[in-house]
């Protein structure tokens, strides 16, 4: 081989070895990226934890801090850890009506607010209580013939609804009318009445027998000094029998956690428990750091 030859082979071994190099490169470079995204996402996630387990902590400090009979029914604050920004409102639970506890004519109510025609939102509520309620052997049987002409393969589970989402399963429930019901619902306050002071207006709306006038009535007392539960009452007129102030440990926190490169909201529901080795409990989680469904 001449001495040319021999400069050419080696120009082209260098510039295969140069090629290799280069890709050997470029694939670190893109294992590093990944490691380095993987190694920051748990953390992340459990910064984003850790700072919504404070809120709910705050929260239930703040709720532990008055006696039971006078703790706020709602309320809110904001606060710092590290370089997160925390603001929280809270409410009691019921705010919301009780899925499980609640009479038929509110349910019915709930959903007439969310949008459905009188007949639709009574034959949700009587499926609400038909499942929840122990089966009966007579009630069962229409229940099944109900959900087998609705070509459902289930029936009434006869059980309490253990997530507000459950209602999905009934017949003529549309993904349109749940989403706007559900707002207003929930599983966790265990009172077949709502707190007219800190409900939503559609709440409200959805009590039978309410009027402007006793929303109004309501909305002013809000903004008083506490009424008790018999002032409320005369105050509501028809409406009495939905309504009540008493308190209640279910409380509902809403979440907004600003971080300097992103913000994570979350919905954590919690049960104020007073005991002195587990002051509250945590119901219900969820938050949108993986990019869930807002609220």
């Amino acid at each position: 081989m001449s001495a040319q030859g021999s400069r050419g082979f080696v120009v082209v071994a260098v510039l295969w070895m140069l090629a290799a190099l280069a890709a050997l490169a470029s694939a670190y470079s893109v294992f590093a990226v990944n490691t380095a995204a993987s190694v920051y996402l748990p953390q992340a996630r459990l910064g984003a934890d850790a700072a919504i387990r404070a809120a709910v902590e705050l929260t239930a400090y703040r709720q532990l801090s008055w006696p039971k009979a006078d703790r706020p029914r709602q309320g809110g604050f904001t606060a710092r850890l590290g370089a997160a920004r925390l603001d929280v409102a809270y409410r009691a639970e019921t705010a919301r009506v009780d899925v499980n506890v609640a009479p038929r004519d509110l349910l019915a109510g709930v959903f007439s607010v969310a949008g459905a025609r009188d007949e639709t939102a009574a034959f949700l509520a009587d499926r609400i209580i038909a499942w929840r309620a122990p089966p009966q052997d007579k009630t069962k049987e229409a229940e099944a013939a109900i959900y087998h002409k609705a070509r459902l393969s289930y029936t009434a589970l006869g059980a309490p609804f253990d997530n507000v989402l459950e209602l999905a399963l009934l017949p003529q429930m549309t993904p349109r009318l749940l989403v706007r019901a559900l707002p207003l619902l929930t599983v966790y306050s265990g009172a077949a009445t709502i707190n007219p002071l800190i409900a939503d207006p559609d709440v409200l709306a959805a009590v039978p027998g309410m009027t402007k006038k006793i929303e109004s009535a309501m909305r002013a007392a809000a903004a008083g000094p506490r009424p008790d539960s018999a002032a409320v009452a005369q105050a509501a007129g028809p409406a009495k029998d939905f309504v009540n102030v008493d308190p209640n440990d279910n409380v509902r926190a809403d979440i907004v956690v600003a971080f300097p490169d992103r913000r994570v909201r979350a919905e954590v529901v919690l049960l104020i428990t007073d005991a002195a080795d587990e002051s509250y409990q945590i119901l219900y989680w969820r938050d949108d750091f993986d990019g869930g469904a807002g609220y």
